[in-house]
């Protein structure tokens, strides 16, 4: 199983394998289905940020992450999530969704961080994305054309999960 994490300016965060990764953004979109998290749930699980979305995307993630911190792992049917949850490196037996996601927000928001320095050092924007942070793999989506993003459908599997 692959690694994936967030990458963003001149910088990949690890996070997790892909089934992990694919968990995450799941539990995003089942347990903050009443609140606007497009820029997660759709831009960042399948395509890229664009610099202008980073402050709201960012912000998504906070109320997302604190949404958590009230979330017990034992309200999730985990057998419902798509994927062998048995596979999972997560641990499950944590106080929270927000502990049991911790990396991943920290490294989302440090994607954030670099994307924005990487900028302002060079004034050339590198999108944050979901990536595959084993090579050779991880060459391959740094390079990937945006284009080649921006075609992907709603039912399409974002370039990380394939």
């Amino acid at each position: 199983m692959k690694n994936v994490g967030f990458h963003g300016g001149h910088t990949v965060y690890e996070c997790a394998t892909s089934l992990d990764m694919y968990i995450f953004f799941q539990c995003i979109a089942q347990f903050a289905s009443a609140m606007s998290t497009n820029l997660l749930t759709d831009e960042l699980y399948r395509r890229y940020l664009e610099k202008d979305d980073l402050y709201l995307a960012s912000e998504q993630a906070l109320q997302v992450e604190a949404l958590f911190s009230r979330t017990l792992p034992t309200e999730i049917n985990w057998e419902d999530i798509d994927g062998d949850i048995k596979l999972s490196t997560l641990c499950l037996d944590k106080d929270n969704l927000a502990i049991i996601f911790s990396e991943h927000f920290k490294n989302f928001h440090n994607a954030i961080k670099s994307a924005e320095s990487f900028y302002h050092d060079f004034g050339t924007y590198i999108p944050v994305k979901t990536v595959i942070s084993d090579l050779p793999w991880f060459i391959e989506d740094k390079n990937r054309p945006l284009e080649q993003y921006d075609a992907l459908g709603p039912d399409d599997l974002p370039f990380w999960l394939r």
